[in-house]
């Protein structure tokens, strides 16, 4: 069984609508998928009515933006993963609505500060090229330049560097302390799951740290964490050996996904990139009670 819990629609910075996504899924062998919108589950229903129509399972999911701040320690961003929590949960709707704004005040500094670059980039121009209440990010922006004729495709915007994190453009995201929204997915009765650890130091958060910091893990687990995605294209092997032992140490879920974007924002992550093995859905699927999950397979 062919399982991927980690993927985006065009609802945050993915390529596809949700009903091209569920397609190019059934087409790519996957028989159980979750949806993982950057802050948000509103797509949710459509997600699992397209999987019902191909015969798929689906697994609610949200992918929450975070931060996380270890005593007189820089600060960095973490994404977490979270399966089957309740939507409706008031704390959780409304951490993922104030990160939703966050994100587009964001980008209105980051839009203006790019505009002695490119004098033709606005706010406007990058909501009316965005889906409609999408999750704002530096895809967005990066559709925007190559709208405008700026650069010949979006690959091209990100291979100049205009996007980078080290340059005087970027303007950090506003984010809630991981710990914190941990506790929030689990009163929600979700599974929270911390999404690629550590596997961006190099390119995405120069504060991020570049080892593994087991009192950092140990907080987040004492908080409620359940998981970890220990096998990602961007995880090392030598990482991965880390998390498994440390998950198994501390019995944590340990899950296996694309972070499946599409074509164009990531090409090398093609859907079923990387799996989870079916013993650790049967965890997330026992440790979730917020929502249900649509299962079309006998598991």
């Amino acid at each position: 069984m062919k399982i991927d819990l980690h993927i985006h629609s065009e609802l945050s910075d993915g390529d596809d609508s949700l009903e091209d996504l569920v397609e190019k899924i059934a087409e790519a062998g996957i028989d159980v998928f979750a949806l993982t919108d950057h802050d948000r589950t509103d797509g949710w229903d459509l997600a699992s009515a397209l999987a019902n129509k191909h015969g798929l399972s689906f697994i609610p999911g949200v992918e929450i933006t975070t931060k996380a701040k270890f005593g007189t320690e820089p600060g960095f961003g973490v994404h977490l993963l979270a399966y089957l929590p309740d939507p409706d949960n008031a704390d959780l709707a409304a951490l993922l609505l104030a990160n939703r704004a966050a994100r587009e005040e964001r980008m209105r500094v980051y839009v203006e500060n790019l505009r002695g670059f490119h004098k033709n980039l606005s706010l406007e121009l990058v909501l009316e090229l965005a889906q409609e209440g999408s999750t704002l990010g530096r895809p967005d922006i990066a559709r925007a330049l190559q709208y405008l004729g700026e650069y010949k495709t979006v690959a091209d915007v990100w291979a100049s560097g205009i996007l980078d994190k080290n340059t005087d453009y970027y303007v950090r995201i506003i984010a809630p302390e991981v710990r914190d929204v941990i506790k929030i997915v689990r009163a929600a009765g979700g599974v929270p799951v911390v999404a690629h650890p550590l596997a961006r130091n190099d390119n995405d958060d120069e504060d991020m740290p570049s080892f593994f910091k087991r009192e950092h893990f140990i907080a987040l687990v004492d908080a409620g964490l359940l998981g970890l995605e220990t096998d990602h294209l961007e995880v090392s092997a030598e990482r991965k050996v880390i998390f498994d032992g440390f998950a198994k140490e501390f019995n944590l879920v340990t899950t296996g996904s694309s972070d499946y974007h599409g074509v164009k924002a990531k090409p090398n992550n093609p859907l079923g990139l990387r799996t989870t093995e079916l013993s650790q859905l049967k965890r997330i699927l026992e440790l979730g009670t917020g929502s249900k999950a649509l299962l079309n397979h006998s598991l």
